[in-house]
């Protein structure tokens, strides 16, 4: 099969996989990619990125924006923590944001792939999220923290 007759029919895949579904808002982003947002118990919401190019699907989230503090460590923990993901692994733009990225032969795209690879994603993202967030920004947080206090109000829940 040519490259772009297995991305025509992970395509077809994807957009039966949405269909299916219909509890995920997807909206299609260009040509050929989708859009889509994951929910987790921490990390609120995930944005998801899926493209199916010629040769591989190409699923990208945005994780966190670039931490204020502490990168080495962060950084450090999220390179463990990609030892124990099924085929996503974070990344990092020039800008020092982090993503998570993953790449599927357009081959092997199926809707039992797609549960196993949208599920590892939400599952590494809320997982990873407070650490990442805490060790990225926990000046930060303490200051809100404290302001909060001083507030009367109820403690953020993100710590």
């Amino acid at each position: 099969m040519a490259d772009w007759q297995e991305a025509w029919v992970a395509e077809a895949v994807i957009e039966a996989w949405f269909a299916a579904h219909p509890e995920l808002s997807a909206e299609r982003v260009g040509a050929r990619g989708w859009f889509t947002v994951l929910t987790g118990e921490h990390k609120r919401t995930i944005p998801v990125h899926l493209e199916p190019g010629a040769h591989n699907l190409i699923v990208e989230s945005f994780f966190m924006r670039a931490p204020d503090e502490n990168e080495a460590e962060v950084y450090a923990y999220l390179l463990r923590r990609n030892l124990r993901t099924y085929l996503l692994r974070f990344a990092l733009y020039a800008s020092g944001d982090v993503m998570l990225v993953g790449v599927l032969p357009n081959a092997a795209v199926t809707g039992e792939e797609l549960d196993r690879l949208l599920g590892q994603l939400l599952v590494a993202a809320d997982e990873s999220y407070p650490p990442a967030l805490r060790a990225g920004f926990s000046s930060y947080i303490d200051r809100e923290q404290a302001w909060r206090e001083r507030l009367g109000m109820a403690r953020n829940p993100i710590t």
